[in-house]
């Protein structure tokens, strides 16, 4: 049986390490991209079960990522979580539109 499969869109090097660390400890496979562009350039072959997008990051950002999932026949029902700074704004709106299922704070 293969394992789970969550991407990561981050340009932060430590949310990378403490996301990968924390769920290849339960099992999963992750694949890390440091940008947006690089994230959906990559979605149909990596087919995740999940993916988590920072927000604000180089290239297109966490909301544009979760509304190019979506656009996508096959990854439209893809579970995406947006990853947003403690300090950093995030738009409840865009995200309710863009059909994010969660938000994330991280530290």
């Amino acid at each position: 049986m293969a394992k789970p499969k969550l991407l990561l869109a981050d340009d932060s090097i430590t949310i990378q390490k403490v996301v990968s660390l924390t769920f290849v400890d339960r099992g999963m496979d992750v694949v890390v991209f440091s940008d947006g562009d690089a994230a959906i350039e990559h979605l149909d072959e990596e087919k995740p079960d999940i993916v988590l997008a920072d927000v604000n990051m180089p290239g297109i950002n966490g909301y544009q990522v979760c509304e190019l999932i979506r656009s996508n026949d096959g990854t439209k029902e893809t579970p995406v979580v947006l990853l947003v700074g403690s300090f950093e704004p995030f738009d409840n709106d865009e995200a309710d539109r863009v059909g994010a299922n969660s938000h994330l704070t991280k530290p």
